[in-house]
C-alpha cells in the first residue's frame, strides 16, 4: 500500500468541516420542522379547547336566556332576568303545591291565585296569575327566580348567578379563557312597542339616519327615541324597566384566546328569542 492510499483511509480537516456543516445545516432544518410542528399541534389544541369551551358556555347561556320573562338588567358584559320556578332545581316538579290533584309539573297555577291578579295594585301583580307569569309561585313574597350572566373581563372568566326566592346568589363558571363577550339587545318591529321606533340612531323620524327604516330595532332606537313615540331616556343603555320591556331577543357573541396571544383561536354567537318576553310586556 502506498503513503497515498493510506492517507485516504480517513478524513481531511476540509471534509471534516463540510460534514458538521452539511450535518448542522440539517440538523437546524429537522429543528425548524419540529418546532413547527410542534406550534401548529398547540394551536390546533387551543383552537379545540376554546371551542369546546365556548360551545359549553354559549348551551348553558342559551338554556337560561330561552327561559327568561322579565330582563331586569341589560348591559353589554352582563345580563340579569326573572325565570320560572322550574329553573330552580329544588322545585319538586311532582308535588301538589295548591293539593288541587294536579302535580306542578301539570299545573298551569301551582298556588291557585290566578283569579287575584288583577285585584291587586299594578306593583303587586308579579305576585299572582298563571304560572308563566306569576313570578311567586310559592307565595312567600319573593321574586322565585332570578338568573344573571356575566364576564368577568380581567380574569377573563364568564360566570352564572342564581337568586332564589330573593336569596344570596350562588354563583358558577362557565367558561374560562373568554377574551371577550357581549350582548347585544334588539326590539321587534311586529310588536307594538316596536313598530315605531324604527327611526335610526338619532331617534328622529325622517331624517334618513343610519338605521332608520331598516326593520331592525336596535338597543340604540329603544334607548334613543323618547316619549310620546318610545320610552328611551338617551341615557346610553337600557337601563329602565320601560327600555327592557322592548327587548325580544339577545344576541350574544364570545371569542377565546387561550395562549393570550390577542388572536382568538375561536368565536361562537348565537341569538336567543325567549318566547315568554311577551307575556308581561305592556305597552
Amino acid at each position: 500500500m502506498t503513503y497515498s492510499q493510506r492517507r485516504r483511509a480517513g478524513f481531511s480537516l476540509t471534509e471534516l468541516i463540510v460534514y458538521v456543516a452539511i450535518l448542522c445545516v440539517a440538523v437546524a432544518m429537522f429543528v425548524k420542522f419540529m418546532m413547527g410542528f410542534m406550534k401548529t399541534a398547540k394551536t390546533s389544541e387551543n383552537k379545540m379547547l376554546g371551542s369546546a369551551e365556548l360551545r359549553g358556555a354559549i348551551i348553558k347561556t342559551e338554556a337560561d336566556l330561552y327561559e327568561a320573562n322579565e330582563f331586569t338588567a341589560a348591559a353589554a358584559s352582563s345580563a340579569t332576568f326573572i325565570c320560572d320556578m322550574l329553573r330552580n332545581p329544588a322545585w319538586d316538579r311532582d308535588a301538589d303545591a295548591d293539593g288541587d290533584g294536579v302535580p306542578n309539573i301539570k299545573d298551569t297555577d301551582t298556588d291557585n291565585d290566578a283569579q287575584l291578579k288583577f285585584s291587586l295594585p299594578r306593583d303587586q301583580q308579579w305576585q299572582a296569575g298563571y304560572n308563566l307569569e306569576d313570578d311567586d309561585e310559592d307565595n312567600d313574597g319573593n321574586v322565585d327566580v332570578q338568573v344573571r350572566i356575566f364576564y368577568a373581563a380581567p380574569a377573563r372568566e364568564l360566570w352564572r348567578g342564581v337568586s332564589v326566592n330573593g336569596g344570596a346568589w350562588q354563583d358558577s363558571r362557565l367558561a374560562v379563557g373568554v377574551s371577550s363577550f357581549t350582548l347585544v339587545y334588539f326590539g321587534s318591529k311586529r310588536e307594538d312597542l316596536g313598530k315605531n321606533i324604527d327611526l335610526g340612531a338619532d331617534g328622529t323620524a325622517s331624517t334618513g339616519d343610519a338605521g332608520e327604516g331598516d326593520g331592525v330595532i336596535s338597543a340604540r332606537e329603544i334607548d334613543w327615541v323618547q316619549p310620546p313615540t318610545g320610552h328611551g331616556d338617551r341615557s346610553g343603555s337600557l337601563d329602565t324597566e320601560d327600555e327592557r320591556r322592548y327587548i325580544a331577543s339577545v344576541a350574544l357573541q364570545m371569542e377565546t384566546d387561550q395562549n393570550r396571544d390577542r388572536t382568538a383561536e375561536a368565536a361562537l354567537g348565537t341569538e336567543i328569542l325567549p318566547p315568554l318576553l311577551p307575556l308581561k310586556r305592556r305597552r
